[in-house]
């Protein structure tokens, strides 16, 4: 028990346990415990259990336990993000604030803060940016034959006018899948690291967008916005950057401002799973091959099916002379269920046809 029984015993009453049980009482709150019950009456809630059994249990009225009911353990933000990415096989390491004039330069940064007094001349710019320190962390690790690195850090990047925790994430190499065998860190795995990152904390209505940054691959960059605010970036080092310092693999690194993550972050809600079975339809569509069409999609489902949408993805993609230049063929799974009954061919239909024309509003073409 977390706490002590509270139960209501008349004082006389108990002065009168007291005296036939030989129990001297001054006071209610002092008391003298003879010699031959030293053994088992040392504490406070020792005197109060014998008490209550000298009363008798069957005297005292039955309380309920107060169990207040949580969705989830309370943890500081930091050690959520933290026990997630180690979960999923990521080491966690602490670099120096300060980055080399080298690097620097090599990335392109600017320096807001600097050290009046260094130790040396390359301890003298504070860092804005994590992406430099993780990749000395790799190749560190590269050039001491440990090629297959997965790393974050939890750490501050100094701006103009503020300091700023960050999470930064580098992956390079191989990975353990499973039992049965390894892959190489690619693109969209990265990405999938940072989506279940974000899932996992409660946010679903992120995206991911183009974004140029100068030191990460010019097609392989994406920003993360949660909203409209962007919260964000990840993608492959540029080659020329990976080149002039000699790493034999070019890493995927990212970087998350915590601060505005933590504003954005939802407490888990509870929601019934249905016992009816769910509805499935497939869709194709003709569409120009664009950046954003996926959002688009994505997007539409949402407005057009509401609650109903359990699932949609993408699992077909076509180009050929068949669909013409520039187009491009997409298969989309529709998956709906409502939680107090089974959907009918009737509603279905509609919502399909409705979702139809919303597509074709958009660009899309239906696929004969």
């Amino acid at each position: 028990m977390s706490e002590p029984l509270k139960v209501v015993i008349p004082y006389r009453e108990l002065l009168k346990r007291a005296r036939e049980k030989n129990i001297p009482l001054d006071v209610i709150f002092k008391s003298k415990i003879p010699a031959f019950r030293s053994f088992d009456i040392s504490k406070d809630v020792d005197l109060i259990e014998e008490i209550l059994r000298i009363h008798g249990y069957t005297n005292v009225e039955p309380q309920r336990p107060l169990l207040p009911m949580n969705t989830e353990i309370r943890k500081p933000f930091e050690e959520k993000i933290r026990q997630f990415l180690t979960d999923r096989g990521f080491d966690e390491v602490i670099t120096f604030p300060w980055i080399e004039e080298s690097l620097r330069e090599l990335f392109n940064l600017p320096s807001y803060w600097e050290i009046v007094n260094p130790l040396n001349a390359e301890q003298r710019h504070m860092r804005t940016s994590l992406v430099p320190s993780l990749v000395k962390v790799a190749k560190f690790n590269q050039n001491n034959f440990n090629r297959d690195i997965a790393v974050f850090e939890i750490g501050k990047v100094y701006l103009e006018k503020k300091e700023v925790p960050t999470l930064g994430l580098l992956a390079v190499g191989k990975f353990r899948k499973n039992f049965r065998g390894e892959e190489e860190w690619d693109f969209l795995t990265f990405k999938g690291v940072i989506e279940a990152l974000l899932t996992r904390l409660g946010i679903d209505d992120f995206s991911v967008l183009p974004k140029e940054v100068s030191y990460m691959h010019p097609y392989l960059c994406g920003e993360i916005r949660v909203g409209d605010t962007p919260v964000g970036y990840f993608g492959k080092l540029h080659p020329k950057v990976a080149q002039k310092l000699e790493l034999k693999s070019v890493p995927f690194a990212g970087e998350i401002d915590l601060t505005k993550l933590r504003e954005l972050v939802k407490r888990p809600r509870y929601r019934v799973i249905s016992k009816f079975p769910p509805t499935r339809r497939d869709f194709a569509f003709v569409v120009p091959e664009e950046v954003g069409v996926a959002q688009k999609l994505l997007t539409v489902a949402k407005e057009v099916f509401g609650d109903l949408l359990e699932e949609v993805y993408i699992f077909d993609v076509y180009r050929g002379e068949r669909i013409g230049e520039g187009k491009v063929s997409i298969a989309v799974r529709v998956v709906l269920r409502h939680p107090e009954k089974s959907l009918s061919d009737e509603e279905v239909s509609s919502l399909a046809e409705r979702f139809i024309k919303a597509m074709e509003r958009e660009g899309f073409e239906l696929r004969a």
